[in-house]
């Protein structure tokens, strides 16, 4: 499966990522948006999908959203509570990233975060870069009754 994603977008991957657009209502949070920063600091690696539709994803976002599967798969209760307070201040604060430059901020400003869930995703997994790579894949089973509903990016 590794192999397969690491090869299948690669042409892809290569073409510019689209400029950013933020559209009310989209669901938009801080590493997606911060996945749309200058591609020699965010590092794009591929498409992914989120509801249907085409995003661009970097392994930050990757990571945040690995972090919160497994946050949800191990604790619920708390993964429901912080999933409340994201939703209440990140997509927000989200929506007043319009420029590659605060985009950049946003995605270094998040950096000790994602070394954090690296942290606990190596911890708590017998296979964290699997786990890593199958976000935003379409591949697998998504852990929450409505799929991308509990995703942070």
């Amino acid at each position: 499966m590794r192999a397969f994603l690491e090869t299948s977008s690669f042409h892809l991957s290569r073409l510019p990522a689209p400029p950013p657009e933020m559209v009310a209502g989209d669901g938009h949070y801080l590493c997606t948006v911060a996945a749309r920063g200058h591609r020699r600091l965010v590092k794009p690696l591929r498409a992914g999908i989120r509801h249907g539709e085409p995003i661009t994803v970097n392994r930050q976002l990757l990571i945040a959203n690995a972090f919160e599967n497994v946050l949800e798969q191990h604790m619920p209760a708390s993964h429901r509570m912080i999933r409340r307070l994201y939703d209440s201040w990140g997509y927000p604060v989200s929506r007043h990233i319009r420029s590659q430059l605060a985009a950049d901020v946003v995605y270094l400003a998040m950096k000790p975060l994602e070394w954090f869930f690296l942290l606990v995703l190596y911890t708590v997994d017998r296979r964290p870069e699997d786990r890593i790579q199958a976000q935003y894949s379409g591949f697998g089973r998504k852990a929450s009754a409505r799929p991308d509903a509990n995703r942070i990016g």
